[in-house]
């Protein structure tokens, strides 16, 4: 009889393991990023934040990253030969400004993805991940016609799904910056909600925990600002309506990379 610890594979555990749509930790990443940050009601922010998780030191501010994520899992770094499919997604993420006893953070409220394995992968960091496709400007500098980035250049990036278009974010390059002037929460802590429901009625979740995501070999590249503009559009199925800017802070164009090799509970609701 086949016990559960005779199966393999980090998520879902199947005979061989081969199958799992999510390989080990630890996880490998590349990113692509241009982010709008602006300001909202504070209000709207402070009702995603459930106590002890609070808002931060910022707590009207709103980053939206339209990003191509490359990734590779411990156990499978040759996937770029075997399936490039799987070694890479697009991603648009809403961060927020967060706290917890004292350290300030960032949460993730809402983000679309494009591929299983990263909406798997999410949802056990705490990411609320959905179906949906990011498109966002991609210059090639072989290309006679393209420019390569620098002053004066625009961006565009928007997001789609179930039909419809959610958000839409434009840049105009002005200005190269140190990675370290880029505005906060940006490279601050993630804090997240893992939450799994019971599957018997009316009984507490499974799994409700504030979680604080550990990574390492952190590294970035050119970091790009200048202005932006972004619209959010109406949804009858969506909530991010809700954070309508009120101002513009910047946008931000960059490339960054890590290792995340897991995380801790900070508290459990259960």
């Amino acid at each position: 009889m086949t016990k559960i610890n005779d199966m393999e594979g980090f998520s879902y555990p199947t005979p061989e393991g081969t199958s799992a749509v999510v390989g080990d930790l630890p996880w490998h990443f590349g990113t692509e990023n241009f982010n709008i940050v602006y300001k909202t009601d504070p209000k709207v922010i402070a009702r995603y934040l459930p106590d002890p998780l609070e808002p931060g030191e910022y707590p009207d501010r709103v980053i939206v990253s339209f990003s191509k994520w490359w990734s590779l899992w411990d156990n499978q770094t040759d996937m770029p030969i075997i399936n490039p499919e799987r070694t890479w997604y697009t991603e648009t993420v809403v961060w927020v400004s967060s706290s917890y006893r004292g350290e300030h953070g960032k949460t993730c409220i809402h983000t679309w993805v494009d591929n299983d394995f990263t909406m798997a992968r999410g949802m056990f960091l705490g990411f609320p991940k959905k179906i949906g496709t990011t498109h966002k400007t991609d210059y090639n500098p072989m290309n006679p016609e393209m420019p390569s980035l620098g002053p004066g250049e625009k961006l565009k990036g928007y997001t789609t799904a179930h039909g419809e278009r959610l958000m839409e974010g434009e840049m105009e390059i002005e200005e190269e910056i140190p990675y370290e002037d880029l505005p906060a929460p940006t490279s601050k802590p993630l804090f997240n909600i893992r939450y799994f429901p019971s599957i018997e009625k009316g009984a507490e979740p499974s799994v409700c925990e504030l979680v604080k995501i550990n990574a390492e070999n952190a590294r970035h590249g050119k970091v790009w600002s200048g202005k932006g503009d972004i619209e959010l559009y109406p949804s009858e199925i969506e909530e991010y309506p809700n954070l309508q800017p009120d101002e513009v802070i910047g946008a931000y164009y960059f490339e960054n990379g890590c290792s995340i090799t897991g995380g801790e509970v900070l508290h459990s609701w259960v």
